[in-house]
């Protein structure tokens, strides 16, 4: 008579989800500060896409955390850039404008060399106040 061995399959830490996590955050060669913060923060807040930041952290993909303060506020503020340009080239363009007034929002705009038909553009203004959203 035989008897059937019953092979149980050893999880290791390497394979759960924890462990995972844990070696993306303390593998600095590999993966990048964001990337270990993201994954950090995520399990810390038992984020619900957790497994899927991890697949995807392991493919080489750089994963950041946009849930944090500091985060949202830089998504609030460039989102706001299309309306204040609008608002910027509205007085820039508008007839009634000061011409002090004008002189010093077109110096603010940030190094307005390009020709008067184009810098007071809110595509321009758009361009510019990105640019300088990150300095």
């Amino acid at each position: 008579m035989t008897t059937k061995k019953t092979v149980q399959k050893k999880t290791t830490a390497r394979h759960t989800l924890k462990g995972r996590a844990e070696a993306i955050i303390a593998n600095k060669r590999r993966y990048d500060s964001d990337t270990r913060e993201a994954i950090f923060n995520a399990m810390a807040k038992k984020h619900a896409d957790l497994a899927e930041y991890i697949k995807r952290a392991e493919r080489g993909e750089t994963i950041l955390d946009l849930t944090s303060e500091e985060a949202q506020a830089a998504v609030e503020r460039l989102q706001g850039i299309p309306t204040l340009a609008a608002h910027i080239s509205a007085v820039l363009t508008h007839p009634d404008t000061p011409a002090v007034m004008y002189n010093a929002l077109a110096d603010a705009v940030n190094g307005l060399d390009a020709p008067r038909n184009h810098f007071d553009s809110a595509a321009y203004i758009e361009l510019c106040l990105r640019a300088n959203a990150n300095s």
